[in-house]
């Protein structure tokens, strides 16, 4: 569904099974201008992923959105100390989403 909103909204979607995934793909060769993760997830959670991804400074200024479940404090708390930009709970509005993802991506020039 999260695809599909933003294919909609015109960005280019690549999909990862897990934070493992993930990670290996930005390591990789892809480009990417945000990163919308959940903390479940499995191999490598929304957490470490995080963390790892702080850690590296090809891919540490690469704006991350949480969009997850845990509505509580403690992981919006966890998610926003660890780097995330910024911190959704499903279920989801679209239009302050996309809004968040319009500020936080930069255009190039």
């Amino acid at each position: 569904l999260l695809s599909l909103t933003l294919t909609r909204a015109r960005y280019r979607v690549v999909q990862a099974k897990d934070g493992q995934d993930a990670l290996e793909k930005l390591q990789g060769d892809l480009n990417c201008d945000l990163i919308i993760a959940d903390i479940e997830m499995p191999r490598l959670d929304g957490f470490e992923l995080l963390q790892a991804l702080k850690c590296d400074p090809k891919l540490a200024a690469i704006p991350v959105v949480m969009l997850t479940s845990r509505s509580g404090t403690k992981h919006r708390q966890m998610g926003m100390s660890l780097g995330a930009s910024d911190y959704f709970t499903k279920p989801y509005s679209e239009g302050p989403l996309l809004a968040a993802i319009a500020k936080l991506i930069k255009p190039t020039l």
